[in-house]
């Protein structure tokens, strides 16, 4: 720790003669009981003596690097994502439960989108463990492979057969997440050049829901929009886990509460499995 200090008062000082043009100068700090002498030459060489006669050589390169080695850490939050999503049932299997047939997908085209543009990470054990938080936005697609449209009934959620032939029939979901995640980030070659390990939950704010159903008319395409909240839930939380190398990093996550509000749909829970870049 003391190491620390004193390499970032080398760095302090060396930064301070060169913004203001001093002349080489020395500079005499004390820590708890020992005295330290900072002298700093012509050429830009950092010396620190010690009250026991002890000197540590550095160049402002060096200096400037391991003042650059406190910086804060850098998580895995921050970035975009994408992965394919699906539901379980109450069994964690990715079987619909009886009644919930018409939210059958087309999971090659149920995409996930996740855009997170805010992210704070607080270092706990330097920056190898930390904590991390954030915001983003997150944009669901849920594909159907089955015809029909979405309807609020008086008991529930209702799936209300189209005579039309739908080539794309999706329902569309944005949230507003926050997430709160430990961190754990082991170097291998380098600081940058990480193993990351993450895990945590994830707050979410519905912002909006729609149901885009596209089809052909005498030959020319059509478009119908449904905004509604469909029964969605206002605000869901979810389980996250990641792990990576660098810059790029796997990602799942699992919402242990229903798609629908309770007793408003079938009893079936989001999961996505991904890949995301950056952090």
């Amino acid at each position: 720790m003391k190491k620390i200090v004193l390499l970032a008062s080398a760095a302090i000082i060396l930064f301070g003669l060169n913004s203001f043009g001093q002349d080489p100068d020395t500079s005499k700090i004390r820590i708890g009981n020992k005295k330290y002498t900072v002298i700093v030459d012509s050429d830009k060489e950092i010396k620190i003596i010690t009250d026991t006669a002890q000197t540590i050589v550095l160049h402002e390169e060096q200096a400037e690097k391991e003042h650059k080695h406190a910086k804060r850490m850098d998580g895995t939050w921050g970035g975009f994502g994408i992965g394919v999503t699906n539901f379980i049932n109450t069994d964690y299997k990715m079987t619909l439960p009886a009644g919930a047939e018409f939210m059958d997908l087309k999971v090659a085209n149920s995409l996930e989108f996740n855009f997170n543009f805010a992210e704070k990470t607080l270092g706990i054990i330097k920056d190898y463990v930390g904590i991390t938080t954030g915001l983003g936005l997150q944009y669901q697609n849920y594909r159907f492979a089955n015809d029909f449209s979405l309807t609020k009934g008086d008991n529930g959620i209702v799936a209300k057969t189209t005579d039309m032939e739908l080539y794309k029939n999706r329902l569309s979901i944005w949230h507003l997440n926050l997430p709160l995640m430990m961190e754990f980030q082991i170097p291998v070659t380098g600081e940058n050049k990480r193993i990351k390990l993450a895990a945590g939950v994830i707050g979410g704010l519905r912002i909006g829901s729609r149901q885009v159903q596209k089809y052909m008319i005498n030959d020319e395409k059509q478009k119908t929009k449904i905004r509604d909240d469909f029964y969605l839930r206002d605000f869901n939380y979810g389980f996250t886990a990641r792990v990576g190398y660098g810059n790029v990093q796997l990602f799942a996550n699992y919402y242990p509460q229903t798609l629908f509000e309770n007793c408003m749909g079938p009893e079936i829970y989001p999961v996505t499995i991904g890949v995301h870049f950056g952090g």
